[in-house]
């Protein structure tokens, strides 16, 4: 059975059209899948991150000694995990020693629930500036 004249340009022009769209879908699947590789966060880099995100949540912290019932709720746990998420960039990439040492130092500061230790303040000091580089 052959295809009448007319119909012939019709087909011709769907199979042009329907590899126009799969060409822009393929392409705009490739630039997508190119995109989120160059910007993934790595492993360390992502713990580092969370570590200053942690830590940012449990400010504002009281300047003088506290008792544990006086804290807002969720200080304590922030400062640990801020800690440990350091400690995990830190054991993984030596970038990151820097800040597990000083968030460190910020955790020993609010164990003791002396907020007012100047060696605690300045590690907290230290290590908000090196959260404000990554």
């Amino acid at each position: 059975m052959r295809i009448s004249d007319a119909e012939e340009p019709l087909a011709a022009r769907r199979r042009l059209v329907l590899a126009g769209v799969a060409g822009f879908v393929v392409g705009a699947g490739m630039i997508g899948v190119l995109w989120a590789s160059t910007t993934a966060v790595s492993g360390p880099t992502a713990d580092a991150k969370a570590a200053c995100a942690a830590l940012s949540r449990a400010q504002p912290l009281p300047e003088g000694r506290v008792g544990r019932g006086t804290l807002e709720p969720g200080v304590l746990q922030h400062i640990m995990a801020a800690d440990a998420l350091a400690s995990a960039a830190a054991e993984v990439s030596s970038t990151y020693d820097d800040l597990a040492d000083h968030i460190d130092g910020v955790r020993r500061m609010a164990l003791s629930l002396n907020f007012a230790d100047p060696n605690g303040r300045r590690h907290l000091a230290q290590a908000r500036e090196i959260c404000d580089t990554i």
